[in-house]
Formats: C-alpha cells, sequence, structure tokens
C-alpha cells in the first residue's frame, strides 16, 4: 500500500443566479493555477454529482476510484500525479490533511 497527500479540494457551490456564466470554472481555474496543479492532481472530497458532471464537462474526467475515506481521485492520479506508474486497482490511500 503507498499513501500519499495529495492537494484536497473541497466541494463547492456557485449560486444559481452565476451558474452557466463560467464563474465556477473561473474559480476553479484559479486554484489550480495559485497550486500549480492539473485537475487530475487533487483529491475531492465528498464531491456532489453536480460536482462530478462540473469536471466531467469541463475537464474530461470520468473514471474515478473512491477511496475509503470519502476522497475521490481520478485514474490519472495513479499514473502521471503520483508516479507510481501503477493502475487505479491497486492499493493506495490518498489522504488529506488540514493546513
Amino acid at each position: 500500500m503507498h499513501e500519499v497527500e495529495p492537494l484536497c479540494v473541497l466541494d463547492f457551490y456557485v449560486h444559481e443566479s452565476r451558474q452557466r456564466t463560467g464563474c465556477g470554472k473561473n474559480l476553479f481555474e484559479a486554484m489550480l493555477e495559485a497550486e500549480l496543479k492539473k485537475t487530475f492532481e487533487v483529491a475531492i472530497d465528498r464531491p456532489s454529482p453536480k460536482f462530478l458532471s462540473f469536471l466531467r464537462k469541463h475537464y474530461n474526467l470520468q473514471s474515478h476510484v473512491k477511496q475509503a475515506n470519502n476522497f475521490v481521485v481520478f485514474d490519472q492520479f495513479f499514473t502521471t500525479c503520483v508516479g507510481m506508474g501503477s493502475s487505479p486497482n491497486h492499493t493506495h490511500l490518498v489522504t488529506c490533511s488540514l493546513h
């Protein structure tokens, strides 16, 4: 088992009056840019169905792995970000700590 601590993202909400205007994508892009990360390099804490749909629509992230601790990571995380060269079928524990 490998344990890693990636950048962790909480689900976020954009008010209905601002949805579908690019506001959510701009927020998410700004966070990624500030953290020097790609979308698949982060773990997401209990993403809502809407957030998963957002990631699928804007970043083509579809296949994800739910962790026992309620975090979700995408398949690319295991081969690209972690650099383990393994598939998501191997055992990995993604943990996140608050700083």
